[in-house]
């Protein structure tokens, strides 16, 4: 075995201790999103669409992840004394149908990632005038699921590699696409959440203006780390260096675990709404204030997890300004 078979080996071992530390962690938000929204209204049907959502997100990740780690058993265990050592299996077995199995799931969760991404970027521009900007996202989700179906295929061919050959005339495209898709649904949910969090603070008080305006909540809310991460992972994949397998391992983490942070986030009570977005920008733009229906103005806004959301405070905040008052016959409930 020569010294450079030795960056491969490091990089896929410590892609696969991360990918084990993020699905962990996505384990524990699957398990404390179902038990918030079990909480929550039980005539809301709605919330078990967000349970199936986040379940079928972690089998598709212990899919991906079983995979991934029965691989690094077969090259470094089961098969380290092969002629060519645990490299040349490596690049021997890629197309096995266990890693095809593999990538199979990640490419399904990168399109139920997109799919919620292309959602929670409706919700921040539903409003008249606005819906128009969601077009050239949904054309680049299109494509890049269509992409994303090819290079499976492909990659699973004899003699099939997801990091060489010809394979990669589909990979790169589809990842150029479904990163290109997150960085324009960033940047548009991260615009919105800037533009409005002026309003926020104005109705709120610092404290729950800051679950919705804080930077985590923005990174959260816009998917900003999983963004950056796979501009990287991109360009590393490119240049055909051994850091992509850490790279994609993590990525492919990041898949999953993003929209389930969103989801704990609408667990909890946290996540911005369709209402919410429609109440605060309106406010922002009339200068007026939002208060509530019925007696004493105490009606609370609950997401399907029962928590109150921002809308309930403005009741018992800053809310009672100046400024022509915005009636809420009723609020929505269970939405994203």
């Amino acid at each position: 075995m020569g010294d450079q078979d030795f960056p491969i080996e490091r990089n896929w071992y410590i892609g696969n201790a991360c990918y084990a530390i993020l699905y962990g962690a996505q384990l524990c938000m699957f398990t404390l999103s179902a038990y918030f929204i079990s909480r929550g209204n039980g005539k809301d049907k709605s919330k078990y669409l967000y349970i199936a959502y986040s379940f079928t997100l972690l089998i598709l990740e212990t899919i991906a992840m079983a995979a991934d780690l029965f691989y690094g058993q077969m090259m470094w265990i089961e098969h380290r004394d092969d002629p060519g050592g645990p490299v040349a299996y490596f690049a021997e077995h890629i197309a096995d149908w266990y890693n095809t199995f593999g990538t199979a799931a990640n490419v399904t969760e990168d399109f139920m990632s997109n799919a919620l991404m292309l959602y929670r970027a409706y919700i921040f521009y539903s409003r008249p005038g606005s819906k128009w900007m969601l077009y050239f996202p949904g054309l680049l989700f299109l494509a890049a699921t269509a992409m994303s179906i090819a290079a499976t295929i492909q990659s699973g061919l004899p003699g099939g590699d997801f990091f060489h050959g010809t394979t990669t005339n589909f990979t790169i495209p589809w990842l150029v696409l479904t990163i290109t898709f997150n960085i324009i649904t960033t940047a548009m949910i991260s615009i919105r959440l800037f533009q409005m969090s002026k309003s926020v603070r104005n109705l709120l008080s610092k404290e729950r203006a800051g679950v919705y305006t804080s930077v985590i909540a923005i990174l959260i809310e816009s998917a900003a780390p999983f963004t950056i991460l796979g501009i990287v992972t991109l360009g590393v994949y490119i240049k055909n260096l051994p850091e992509a397998l850490f790279f994609t391992d993590v990525w492919g983490g990041l898949v999953s675990f993003t929209p389930q942070a969103i989801i704990l986030r609408v667990a909890m009570g946290s996540a911005w709404n369709k209402h919410m977005v429609s109440e605060y920008t309106g406010a922002a733009q009339s200068g007026n204030t939002v208060v509530f229906a019925g007696s004493g103005n105490t009606h609370e806004t609950r997401t399907a997890a029962g928590s109150a959301t921002a809308l309930d405070s403005l009741s018992r905040s800053k809310g009672s300004g100046k400024g022509s008052e915005l009636e809420l016959a009723k609020v929505g409930e269970g939405e994203f």
